[in-house]
């Protein structure tokens, strides 16, 4: 028995690292695209780093905090020699019959990726190249240079790629036979300039989400992803992100741990499409931009409480829109569930049959050490003036009780907690109204020495 239960726990925090890794990259690929963004808005000339060669004011390390977690930035500017139009040497091209380029600085090239702060490993990279405003091409016609990159930012290559502009005069025959590169990139040069928002790419590969730019529509013109302009005589770069898709195993249950059965619901992505009003990537209103959603289902579990939904793009899941009379008060992995490429994760949701019910949706930090004095704010529903919150040993029932509460009616609660002499290991997380409803996070806090 000894032996199981360290397997299982072993998995446990396999699982829970696991979870938090994938935490970290996806606010890592957002801090990466949010650099690039900046990067792309400079002009061509100001395109270079402080100590690097260009010359210019980028810093090539910065360090940012976000949610909790601090990361550092690397940014490298360097000239690319594109073969297009010849090489500076093409003796370094053996088998390649090249010219020889006498002003061999077509564009520049910029690298940046993100690390956990002082540690060595990628956890998240972008590459794009970035063209002058007389980039080489025919006068009339402009380039797209689209890369691919999955959730960690490494290169996707075969990558199934589309360009379509239905409003081009002449008619422009969709690209529907295009592939990426060992680079997961591709240069696709001699396309009819259009300045108007209208070349819609998607990005896919069997057995992978997809990722596309936008249409502004008279409903919503805000896009935060929008279809393309293509330029005459200038580079328009674009990366997509697609990943392996995963699957969601749900479990519903009581307070107590027991099945609830039958139960219909909706789930929600967190990658926003729209802004303004927001329309989430994966959500019932996208129906009319991705008719294939998973989230357009509607999802109903058995009569065990159980539901697997296969075919899962790496995002941030809610739960929503439950049979009447039942109400989600938590989820392990809480909420928003975070869903990376590539795996089977299992979800456990309890509800409860009251709408007064506390619920919890997260808390931070989610560990601490032995002998520390910590303050844990927690998120969620129903929290009314008064409430309290402690932690529970699953084995022993000791409690480390919070203290100096503050309560922010009805979504926050804030208290602190001695950790002087607590055992080590998983404990749990409970918050209590004052009418004696409560909520309970399993395992949700560790205690470390």
């Amino acid at each position: 028995m000894a032996a199981i239960a360290i397997a299982i726990m072993t998995a446990y925090f396999a699982a829970y690292k696991s979870i938090d890794l994938a935490r970290a990259k996806m606010v890592a690929v957002s801090l990466v695209n949010e650099k690039m963004e900046t990067v792309r808005n400079m002009p061509y000339d100001d395109l270079g780093t402080s100590g690097g060669w260009p010359a210019g004011g980028i810093l090539a390390k910065e360090e940012i905090e976000k949610n909790g977690v601090h990361f550092d930035i690397y940014t490298t500017i360097s000239y690319i020699d594109d073969k297009y139009d010849g090489v500076a040497v093409p003796s370094a091209y053996p088998g390649e019959t090249l010219t020889t380029d006498t002003s061999p600085y077509d564009y520049k090239e910029a690298v940046i990726y993100v690390t956990r702060h002082d540690k060595s490993g990628k956890i998240a990279k972008l590459t794009t190249l970035i063209s002058a405003k007389a980039a080489e091409t025919p006068s009339n016609s402009g380039i797209l240079y689209l890369c691919i990159i999955d959730s960690v930012g490494n290169p996707v290559a075969d990558a199934d790629i589309t360009i379509s502009n239905d409003l081009l005069d002449p008619p422009f025959a969709p690209i529907t036979n295009l592939k990426t590169g060992e680079n997961g990139c591709v240069l696709v040069p001699m396309l009819p300039p259009e300045e108007h928002n209208n070349y819609h790419i998607t990005a896919t590969k069997n057995g992978f989400s997809s990722d596309l730019t936008y249409p502004r529509t008279a409903q919503n013109p805000n896009a935060l992803q929008p279809d393309i302009n293509i330029l005459t005589q200038k580079v328009t770069d674009l990366t997509l992100t697609i990943d392996q898709r995963s699957t969601m195993n749900v479990h519903f249950a009581d307070a107590a741990g027991n099945p609830v059965p039958d139960i219909s619901f909706n789930i929600e992505g967190s990658k926003v499409a729209y802004f303004n009003p927001e329309v989430f990537k994966c959500s019932l209103g996208i129906a009319a931009i991705i008719p294939t959603s998973p989230c357009l289902t509607t999802y109903q579990a058995d009569a065990a409480g159980f539901i697997s939904i296969p075919n899962l793009e790496f995002d941030d899941y809610k739960i929503i829109n439950l049979t009447a009379g039942y109400y989600l008060i938590s989820t392990t992995p809480m909420r928003a569930i975070p869903l990376p490429a590539n795996i089977t994760l299992e979800v456990t949701a309890v509800l409860s049959a009251s709408a007064t019910n506390p619920s919890i949706y997260d808390f931070s930090p989610v560990s601490g050490a032995v002998g520390d004095v910590i303050s844990i704010s927690l998120t969620g529903g129903n929290i009314d003036n008064g409430a309290t919150i402690k932690l529970v040993n699953p084995g022993t029932s000791a409690e480390i009780a919070g203290t100096n509460i503050d309560v922010s009616p009805h979504d926050q609660i804030v208290a602190d907690f001695n950790l002087a002499g607590a055992a080590t290991g998983l404990w749990n997380l409970v918050l209590a109204n004052p009418s004696g409803e409560s909520v309970t996070q399993i395992n949700g806090f560790e205690i470390i020495n």
